[in-house]
């Protein structure tokens, strides 16, 4: 980091601590938000490179970038709205569910649950989160995460919660704009790896895009080239032109304050697998890394596991806490939309232990899940 941007850095934490904390006004003092009404167009890729977390302080800077509007409140119906049109794909049968608050989201699973179970259900209500933040996303409106501990908390015998969620009116982020189509470019501007650059603005609306998601897609479904796969990869966990806490860590996926190592992605292509990297020398990019050629053993055994694909992205946690999880829930539910947008074959798994155990073999320290493509 150069010296100019550090003493940016230092002035804007300096500032963020002197700053009061912000007075929202009583809810009957606020009006009740007319959403843009371009929110129903917005593209799946749009959503998610203009994703960023909202605080009610106006200074894009210090905290979150984006801004709550403190005059406006969301309506009831509005809040039904986007919990309406939340939809994931499902990996088991257990209890997943949101519960309103006026605007406070609460996610909850069903409890009493342990081992591969457990991970796969978190993941879950990962997916479930992620799907109603790009839907605010997408219809203009702000959310933050409210975190619940690394593990999330047992409220009862029946329920536990994994997070809550914030939602309120916000104001425009990007230049008068509530979206945007660029790639990062302020004080660490995007570089360009050896993927091709991610496109930012597709044509399928989210709000559309998710009614179809699913599991799987094989049928009259395309088969993936490097152009596609770098797509995914971007909507995994790809960078974005937001900051957060003067930072240049925005990502199409929200962090644990800022955490940039909870998970990884990685990438099994042509016999080699590689890993994804979205931050080289202190800027954004789009690049992956080979780190190993698969020996005839290793390929033969995930022929017999994993028959009929032949490119995988593999999605793994770097701690044992339920966040890392939730954050691989995200990345899962990014890929899916996106794969089904760009009508790729696609099949998604959450592992179970002989499939983890094949993959930790690659030296993949925690893989949780995988999207199965076809070369």
């Amino acid at each position: 980091m150069e010296i100019e941007q550090i003493m940016k850095y230092i002035y804007r934490k300096i500032k963020g601590r002197l700053k009061k904390n912000a007075e929202i006004p009583p809810e009957k003092e606020r009006t009740i938000a007319v959403l843009p009404p371009e929110g129903e167009t917005i593209s799946v890729e749009t959503a998610l490179n203009s994703r960023c977390s909202s605080d009610y302080d106006d200074n894009q800077t210090i905290f979150h970038w984006g801004i709550f509007d403190k005059t406006k409140k969301l309506s009831y119906e509005q809040i039904k709205k986007i919990i309406n049109s939340v939809k994931i794909c499902r990996f088991t049968e257990y209890r997943v569910e949101i519960v309103e608050n006026g605007h406070t989201l609460t996610f909850i699973v069903e409890n009493g649950i342990t081992g591969i179970q457990k991970d796969w259900v978190i993941v879950e209500s990962g997916m479930q989160q992620q799907a109603v933040i790009l839907i605010c996303t997408a219809l203009g409106i702000g959310s933050v995460l409210k975190n619940q501990g690394k593990d999330g908390t047992e409220i009862s015998s029946i329920d536990f919660l994994t997070i809550k969620l914030k939602i309120d009116p916000m104001k425009p982020s990007y230049d008068e704009s509530y979206w945007i189509h660029s790639a990062p470019a302020n004080e660490s501007p995007w570089l360009s790896g050896n993927l091709p650059d991610p496109v930012r603005n597709g044509s399928t609306p989210l709000i559309t895009a998710i009614k179809n998601i699913n599991i799987q897609n094989s049928r009259h479904s395309q088969n993936v080239i490097k152009h596609s796969i770098g797509q995914l990869l971007w909507a995994a966990r790809g960078r974005t032109p937001h900051l957060y806490k003067s930072k240049p860590w925005g990502m199409t996926i929200p962090t644990w304050a800022g955490e940039q190592h909870l998970s990884s992605v990685y990438l099994i292509l042509d016999s080699k697998l590689y890993k994804y990297i979205n931050w080289i020398k202190n800027r954004p990019t789009h690049s992956i890394i080979e780190l190993k050629k698969l020996d005839i053993e290793t390929y033969k055994k995930m022929n017999e596991l994993l028959p009929q694909w032949n490119c995988f992205i593999i999605l793994s946690a770097n701690e044992t806490y339920a966040r890392a999880l939730w954050e691989i829930g995200y990345q899962a539910f990014n890929i899916l939309i996106q794969a089904q947008t760009l009508n790729i074959a696609y099949h998604a798994i959450l592992l179970d232990s002989n499939q983890r155990k094949l993959f930790s073999e690659m030296n993949i320290e925690n893989p949780v899940a995988i999207i199965e493509l076809r070369k």
